[in-house]
């Protein structure tokens, strides 16, 4: 019986991801004991142990294809419907908490305007997750929807980077350009094994990157005010 050669792209793309995402948020989460920084929250505290294990699952689940073990990379499926369920609403009362803090933002956004930033993105990785568990049967739309997923959320760890090298008046710009060459690459990928883009990553990528430009206009809009508004007084009431 001929042995199936798996791709070694998805392994590699999720460790990269993995390690941006650890370095981005290296001073203001895994490191933040050795700054000044001062004690997080436990609400966010949670959410960002919940979002390590979904990167480190999502790592795992890339080798044991590669490695040819489908039969726990099904089981532990379960295990990642659970963490996504919980990075959803954790994301969202994470939301709703910043948006009640006062800070002025590189962006010029106020915090109940900046809500609607992140919304999207938790909203989007919601949609891909909830689209790859539909599709787990059908590994080639499965995979990338899942690698989708990762990319939606990618925003967070750019942020993180750009103040951490006190650029931050750049994230507007980096925020959709760093997806976009993630992106990219998937579509090279594509491209190159099988000499057409997939319509998955096509569509689904274009989506993540369209969607930076309309989030600052929703959030300059005046019909977005009285929500972000609200938000930010339903995250100082908890």
């Amino acid at each position: 019986m001929a042995v199936v050669v798996r791709s070694r792209f998805y392994p590699q793309f999720a460790l990269v991801l993995a390690l941006f995402v650890f370095i981005g948020f290296s001073r203001s989460y895994y490191f933040r004991f050795l700054t000044d920084l001062p004690p997080m929250v436990t609400l966010v505290h949670l959410h960002g142990l919940v979002f390590t294990g979904w990167l480190v699952l999502f790592a795992v689940q890339t080798r044991l294809i590669a490695a040819h073990r489908v039969d726990l990379h099904m089981k532990l499926g379960v295990a990642g419907l659970v963490l996504a369920v919980c990075i959803v609403a954790l994301g969202v009362a994470t939301v709703f908490h910043t948006a009640a803090v006062p800070r002025v933002r590189a962006s010029g956004l106020t915090p109940p305007q900046f809500a609607v930033v992140p919304l999207v993105g938790i909203t989007m990785f919601a949609l891909f997750v909830a689209l790859g568990a539909a599709f787990r049967r059908r590994a080639g739309v499965h995979k990338r929807l899942m690698v989708l997923a990762m990319i939606a959320v990618v925003g967070p760890a750019v942020g993180r980077l750009l103040l951490l090298f006190d650029v931050a008046a750049l994230a507007p710009l980096m925020q959709p350009l760093v997806a976009a060459v993630f992106i990219t690459w998937c579509l090279l990928h594509d491209w190159r094994k099988y000499h057409r883009v997939h319509p998955v990553f096509a569509v689904g990528g274009l989506a993540i990157v369209a969607s930076w430009p309309l989030r600052t206009l929703i959030a300059r809009s005046e019909w977005w005010q009285p929500i972000g508004e609200w938000i930010a007084r339903q995250g100082a009431a908890v």
